[in-house]
């Protein structure tokens, strides 16, 4: 485990964790791993333990999530600063233009994507991405929140995950346990940053006629139903010619819990197929 300071004044200090390659002869080969959000460290070091046969594995953690330390102070979480975060993450780690491949989970391939949009640090010659997502649908209202001081946002996110958890029940959908598993990572984790991220980050991201523009070949993984992100509107990245979609047959919007071995032999099929 390594943390890296990537802004001063406040100081935001963020965790990667690091796991060297087990297989000599893919000992060059080495991915960024980029969780959602709610998500961490923990959640995808199963993921890179599989993946470790095939690669050096880091998986960054940005700020707002998991243990990394952030001032709760607004502007800290837009996408323009986690752009920033990513170039300095990536320079420390020593890694050159088309010398790495980055891995994104759902709004953590919204990171990778945005990030490659900006051009102003090194590229990975491979994005595999999980769900991504052009635009996240947001309700009109939701940047009010954004206004409510932190003691009543609390109890306001408390209401949100409620009906949100009856709306499901409702419509017969099969996705509560996401919100269960949601609200508990909540309780766990740095709510209000991860509450800012959403307001900062996810109401303003927005790739819409830009996909093009990233003329990099993509390995993308969708589910074979996600409530939360269409698989349909995830298999419109794949306009580049050396990209695939391989679709997980799992009815959650975690796509990598249990699948973590089919997703790393996959992943080694498409990297071994693209000579990385």
């Amino acid at each position: 485990m390594e943390h890296i300071i990537t802004h001063t004044n406040p100081e935001v200090k963020i965790r990667v964790a690091k796991f060297s390659c087990t297989n000599q002869k893919f000992s060059k080969r080495n991915i960024i791993l980029i969780p959602g959000w709610l998500s961490a460290i923990d959640n995808f070091t199963e993921l890179a333990k599989e993946l470790q046969s095939f690669s050096n594995i880091i998986i960054y953690e940005p700020r707002g999530f998991g243990e990394s330390h952030t001032p709760h102070k607004k502007g800290l979480f837009s996408v323009e600063k986690y752009n920033e975060e990513l170039k300095i993450v990536i320079d420390h780690l020593k890694l050159k233009n088309e010398d790495f491949i980055m891995l994104g989970s759902c709004a953590g391939a919204a990171m990778a994507f945005s990030y490659i949009l900006d051009r102003k640090g090194s590229k990975p010659k491979v994005l595999i991405v999980f769900s991504p997502q052009e635009q996240y649908k947001t309700p009109f209202w939701l940047p009010v929140l954004g206004w409510i001081p932190t003691f009543f946002m609390s109890f306001i996110q408390k209401l949100i995950i409620v009906f949100y958890k009856l709306y499901l029940k409702i419509r017969g959908k099969k996705e509560s346990e996401n919100v269960n598993w949601a609200e508990d990572r909540l309780k766990k984790n740095d709510a209000w940053s991860l509450r800012r991220y959403v307001l900062e980050f996810i109401v303003s991201y927005g790739i819409i006629g830009r996909q093009k523009e990233m003329d990099i070949p993509m390995l993308i993984f969708v589910a074979k139903k996600d409530h939360f992100v269409g698989p349909e509107i995830s298999k419109e990245f794949a306009h580049h010619p050396d990209s695939e979609i391989f679709q997980v047959d799992i009815s959650m919007h975690r796509i990598q819990e249990g699948n973590e071995k089919l997703i790393a032999e996959e992943v080694n099929k498409y990297l071994t197929k693209m000579k990385m």
